[in-house]
C-alpha cells in the first residue's frame, strides 16, 4: 500500500500521460497525487539574454512578461491536473516551488513513495533541445521508485519483471508488488542465469512474494541468452509495464551505462517501473 505520489509536470505530451498513469495507480491505492511544478527564475533572467546600454527598463518588461507566461503556463498544468484527478476522484494537492527542477523534485522524492514522471523531461523554461532531458539527472539520486511513462498512455494489464537476483532487482519486484497488490495483471518473470537450480529457486520465491499481494497471474522464464534480446523478441511487444532494478557503478558517469534499464530508458517507447 502506498500514501503519497510526486507527478512534476512538464508542457509536454508526456506529462499528459504521466498524470493518466498517475490517477490510475492513485485510484487504485486511494492515495494522494502532489503536483509539482519547478519555475527556474534563474533561466527566465539568462533568456533575457544581454542587456544594451538604457535596455534597462525593457529587460525588465520583458523579464516580467516571460515571468508572467510562465505563471500561466503553471496554472494551465495545474488545472489540468486537478480535472484528470477530480474525474478519477483522486485526492490532490498543488506544489509550486522555484529552482533546479531536477533538483527539486530529487529533494522532495523523499517524503513520497513513487514519482511518477515522463520517459523524458521538458522542465526547463526553454528545452534544451526537441527530444528533452533522459531521466539520468534524477536516476541514482533517489531511492523513492520511480514510474517513468511514454508518450502514449498503455492500461497496466501485462508486467514483465526483469530478475537477476541483485538487491535492486529485488526491490524493485517489492515495490511494483506495493502499488499492484491485487489488481488483475498478468506478471512474466525473466530471468538470466544459467544455473537452473538457482533460477528455480529465486523464480519461485518471487512467485511466492507476489501470490501474497494478491498477484496470481504469474508466468516464470529462466533464460541463458542475452537478457535484452529476450526481452526485444519475446517480450516487447506484449506487455505493457517492464519493472527493472536500477544499479550504480564507480561514478555517477558510469550510471546505468550499457544495462538493461539504460537500453529500455533509450528506447522510450515503454512504461517502466524502475527502483534502486
Amino acid at each position: 500500500m502506498i500514501h503519497r505520489i510526486l507527478v512534476p509536470l512538464d508542457k509536454s505530451d508526456y506529462t499528459k500521460t504521466a498524470v493518466k498513469y498517475v490517477c490510475d495507480v492513485a485510484s487504485s491505492m486511494q492515495a494522494e497525487v502532489s503536483g509539482m511544478v519547478a519555475l527556474d527564475v534563474s533561466e527566465i533572467d539568462s533568456s533575457v539574454g544581454p542587456i544594451a546600454p538604457g535596455g534597462v527598463k525593457l529587460a525588465e518588461l520583458l523579464e516580467e512578461k516571460k515571468l508572467a507566461e510562465a505563471e500561466e503556463h503553471i496554472d494551465s498544468l495545474l488545472t489540468n491536473l486537478a480535472d484528470e484527478c477530480a474525474k478519477a476522484g483522486v485526492k490532490h494537492v498543488e506544489e509550486e516551488f522555484q529552482g533546479s527542477p531536477s533538483a527539486r523534485i530529487i529533494e522532495e522524492s523523499k517524503f513520497y513513495d513513487l514519482v511518477v514522471m515522463g520517459l523524458r523531461a521538458f522542465y526547463h523554461y526553454e528545452p534544451k533541445s526537441e527530444s528533452g532531458d533522459s531521466l539520468d539527472k534524477i536516476l541514482g539520486h533517489t531511492i523513492t521508485p520511480i514510474l517513468a511513462v511514454p508518450k502514449e498512455y498503455r492500461k497496466m494489464q501485462s508486467v514483465l519483471i526483469v530478475c537477476d537476483g541483485e538487491l535492486p532487482s529485488v526491490r524493485a519486484m517489492q515495490r511494483f508488488a506495493h502499488i499492484a497488490e491485487n489488481r488483475e495483471l498478468k506478471v512474466y518473470l525473466l530471468m538470466e542465469n544459467k544455473k537452473k537450480e538457482y533460477a528455480d529457486y529465486y523464480l519461485n520465491n518471487a512467485e511466492k512474494y507476489l501470490n501474497s499481494y494478491g498477484i496470481t497471474d504469474v508466468v516464470k522464464n529462466a533464460t541463458d541468452k542475452n537478457l535484452l534480446d529476450v526481452i526485444e523478441k519475446e517480450y516487447f511487444d506484449k506487455v505493457d509495464l517492464i519493472v527493472t532494478g536500477l544499479h550504480s557503478h564507480k561514478s555517477i558517469k558510469e550510471f546505468l551505462l550499457g544495462s538493461v534499464a539504460h537500453s529500455l530508458i533509450m528506447n522510450g517507447q515503454k512504461a517502466l517501473f524502475l527502483a534502486q
